[in-house]
């Protein structure tokens, strides 16, 4: 009874142009800064390859709690959009991330979607856990980039409403 293909996405409002947003999400350079993924694996142990942003830059990670993966940037538009492919050690096809970059006001509106493929019926009852962790995860971590955004962005109160 669960969807072939799942689907989850959060949105934030951040006091921070497109450009700074796009700069931050458009490579892995200071993505543990913020990530709901360095939160849970803190220990895990990552390296880089390729660019250090746009297509083809790439971060993989081994970790006890995170098990192996990695995720690499598949396409950047701009002050709008980035596409990461995300590929889990067990996994046979990758998963996709994405980044929407929205003006608003003097601000940005980012919404963190997550797309994956349920392929039988195993991944499928998987999904139903899965679902409801990446929502919270997302979720957390789009309030910590809202955080190191305006930070860096020199806003001193930072609103906490997703």
């Amino acid at each position: 009874m669960q969807p072939a293909k799942g689907h989850v996405e959060q949105t934030i409002i951040v006091d921070a142009p497109p450009e700074m947003v796009y700069k931050e999400v458009n490579g892995y350079k200071s993505f543990n800064q913020w990530s709901p993924w360095y939160k849970m694996d803190p220990e895990a142990l990552y390296s880089f390859e390729g660019p250090e942003t746009g297509v083809g830059a790439k971060m993989t990670w081994d970790g006890k709690k995170l098990s192996k993966g990695s995720q690499w940037i598949e396409a950047s538009a701009e002050n709008q959009k980035v596409r990461n492919a995300v590929s889990y050690e067990g996994s046979s096809l990758p998963a996709y991330s994405e980044f929407f970059l929205e003006p608003l006001g003097g601000g940005t509106q980012i919404t963190w979607s997550f797309d994956r493929t349920n392929d039988g019926i195993i991944a499928k009852l998987k999904w139903i856990f899965m679902a409801i962790m990446i929502n919270d995860l997302y979720t957390a971590g789009l309030l910590d980039l809202k955080r190191h955004l305006e930070t860096i962005n020199g806003v001193d109160s930072v609103d906490t409403t997703p």
